[in-house]
């Protein structure tokens, strides 16, 4: 199957790449794509200059579709030698990200999370697809002052404990992790792990967690102050991470109108989110598909057997990054325990079932 990186811009298909860098992943909202053409100019490279910033792409390896993006950047770099032209986009989805939220009366009432989101992304040409359940009609959702559409989003996202990505065709996708389905191909030490590396970094770490909320008559996010108390009710949640030997404590403010559920909710997500990604691995693998010729995905799982890291169990793949230069196709893969996005809702049964883990990162040391 090929692998040849095509860029489609305006009916006109470019490729012979020296370089590609393609990156997506389930905790950003906006996949970006980087290639390069190096060249005794006025050759291929010249022609690549017909790419202006602006331009809609369509970034492909071979049939598959990877990105939808907008043109960033056409940065030109020559000398005697010759001249390096490169190609810098990011995924339709980037303009919730750079862009203002924006609306005429700057409020939502009685809408799910997905009609909100259909709203704030629809007036930047985006499309919403939701692929995961996102509960009841929010009461009241507010836009605050100077934040960017993907901020508003993404309050939306942490309350209806959900995520928010982007897809090949530009649309925000509403997702559940682990939704990707699980990888046909397992990464093991001595067979097709190229390397690996992990920080095991706990700084980010506590003991305790204590995440405080509000219920306002006055609407989402009003202040916490002495003239309103009297028309607020206050919630909190609490978590604890048994694993610390010291006393560690967060107290975090939930956004927006929140009850005691809420609060809890966010309490759990912390500590679990936090401990999970303080086992992160990175692995690096050659080319860029599986055994069974499909490419690898974000939102995967993918079951790994790795003595060194102490993982002999399955992991999620947070972020994918496809890259192609000197040293030939290569995929790097970032992976994290699937407890870094269970929801609450999810049964002590089903994450077990999920994990499937033996062993713990970092324990061979």
């Amino acid at each position: 199957m090929s692998d040849f990186v095509t860029l489609t811009v305006n009916g006109e298909q470019f490729g012979g790449f020296k370089s590609v860098r393609i990156e997506a992943g389930i905790e950003r909202v906006a996949r970006s794509f980087e290639v390069s053409v190096t060249d005794k100019w006025p050759g291929s490279a010249e022609e690549i200059r017909r790419i202006k910033p602006g331009d809609n792409v369509e970034v492909r390896i071979g049939d598959d579709l990877i990105c939808t993006c907008y043109v960033d950047a056409v940065p030109v770099d020559y000398d005697a030698q010759g001249i390096t032209v490169m190609v810098r986009g990011r995924s339709k989805t980037a303009d919730l990200v750079d862009c203002s939220a924006d609306n005429s009366t700057g409020q939502f009432k009685g809408l799910k999370a997905e009609a909100i989101a259909s709203k704030l992304a629809g007036q930047y040409g985006v499309n919403v697809v939701a692929q995961a359940a996102t509960g009841a009609a929010l009461t009241d959702h507010q836009i605050q002052q100077g934040e960017s559409a993907f901020e508003s989003l993404d309050r939306l996202a942490k309350q209806r404990q959900v995520m928010m990505s982007d897809n090949g065709s530009g649309d925000l996708v509403i997702l559940s992790p682990g939704s990707g389905g699980h990888a046909r191909s397992t990464l093991e030490l001595g067979v097709n792990i190229l390397s690996a590396s992990a920080g095991f970094d706990y700084s980010e770490v506590y003991s305790d967690y204590t995440v405080k909320g509000q219920n306002s008559r006055q609407g989402q996010d009003s202040d916490w102050d002495a003239t309103s108390a009297g028309l607020q009710s206050s919630h909190s949640g609490t978590a604890k991470d048994s694993s610390l030997k010291r006393r560690r404590v967060l107290v975090v403010r939930q956004s927006g109108q929140a009850d005691s559920a809420t609060c809890q909710q966010r309490a759990s997500t912390e500590q679990r989110v936090r401990a999970a990604k303080a086992g992160e691995i990175r692995y690096k693998i050659a080319g860029w598909r599986q055994e069974d010729g499909s490419l690898w995905q974000p939102n995967q799982t993918v079951d790994i057997l790795d003595g060194i890291m102490g993982v002999d169990g399955s992991r999620l793949i947070s972020e994918i990054i496809y890259t192609l230069d000197e040293g030939g196709m290569v995929t790097e893969l970032v992976c994290i325990s699937p407890d870094a996005f269970l929801s609450e809702a999810e049964t002590k049964a089903q994450a077990n079932a999920r994990t499937k883990t033996t062993g713990t990162p970092g324990s061979s040391w």
